[in-house]
């Protein structure tokens, strides 16, 4: 991937959750982009990931960021439903 090149990937997380990835190549040959995070196809956030030396490096960082927050997400999701039902 030359500098200044974008790179778009989808990667799919558990539990209905999915990713769209948008990787730049910086000048230095790092790479560093952003990732829209949906829940059953409706758009539920965005992560910023910063440079990372390499891109499967880069993929990696994504992925994991996008899993914790899914998950913090899918906990506080539990957590609202078990609170509307006993309240």
């Amino acid at each position: 991937m030359n500098p200044a090149q974008q790179l778009q990937l989808l990667v799919d997380l558990p539990d209905g959750w999915s990713s769209r990835i948008d990787i730049k190549r910086t000048t230095s040959g790092r790479y560093a982009g952003v990732a829209e995070l949906n829940l059953r196809g409706l758009r539920y956030g965005v992560l910023v990931f910063m440079q990372q030396p390499t891109l499967e490096a880069a993929l990696q960082r994504v992925r994991l960021r996008a899993s914790q927050f899914a998950r913090e997400r899918l906990a506080s999701l539990d957590v609202s439903a078990s609170l509307a039902r006993s309240g």
